[in-house]
């Protein structure tokens, strides 16, 4: 396991991140993972056209709704994973964390190792998916009102917002995962 021990730091007493500079940072990464997924999709759509053979100046074979199904979102949850994993595990920045000088790490002050990624991706993404599922639940038999229907996303950001109540300024997928962001001294944005 790779440390980011500094001698003239303790990394382990480093504070935590706030609510409001983990939103900012989160919108960040959402943006950059979103290009991340136009790019992986084309990677992905292209070539299963040509494999199946479709012609696309007919305009009835223009939807890909045909590729998009578990194996597509299968490759999604991959690439999204490995966008974060990449970071995580080399100097525990996103670009988004680096952004607003925050590092994750272990609560030891390590840098994750690959496991450790995809417990926290995971633990993270549950209520992200629950919130998606309501959502289309919702919004296909409109079981609330329209402005109502996006209240959903709560769920997704139950994890953040445990922040607001842990002494510790934890998540919950910073429990669960036995990380934490920490706010990094202004004089250095990492640790190599």
């Amino acid at each position: 396991m790779t440390s980011l021990k500094d001698p003239k730091q303790n990394n382990t007493t480093l504070p935590a991140a706030g609510f409001m500079t983990l939103l900012g940072c989160w919108l960040y990464d959402f943006m950059l993972l979103c290009a991340v997924w136009l790019l992986a999709g084309i990677a992905y759509i292209i070539p299963a056209q040509m494999i199946a053979q479709v012609d696309s100046s007919a305009t009835n074979n223009l939807s890909t709704t045909e590729f998009t199904g578990p194996l597509f979102y299968s490759y999604l949850f991959f690439v999204s994973w490995f966008f974060f994993a990449w970071f995580w595990t080399h100097g525990g920045q996103t670009l988004g964390l680096r952004t607003w000088s925050l590092r994750l790490q272990t609560e030891e002050g390590h840098i994750l190792t690959w496991l450790q990624t995809l417990l926290r991706f995971l633990i993270a993404g549950t209520p992200w998916l629950i919130a998606l599922f309501f959502y289309d639940q919702i919004t296909t038999k409109k079981l609330l009102p329209s402005p109502y229907q996006y209240s959903v996303f709560i769920i997704g950001f139950s994890g953040l917002f445990w922040i607001l109540i842990d002494q510790q300024k934890r998540s919950l997928y910073d429990i669960f995962s036995r990380t934490r962001i920490v706010k990094l001294p202004k004089n250095r944005k990492s640790i190599h």
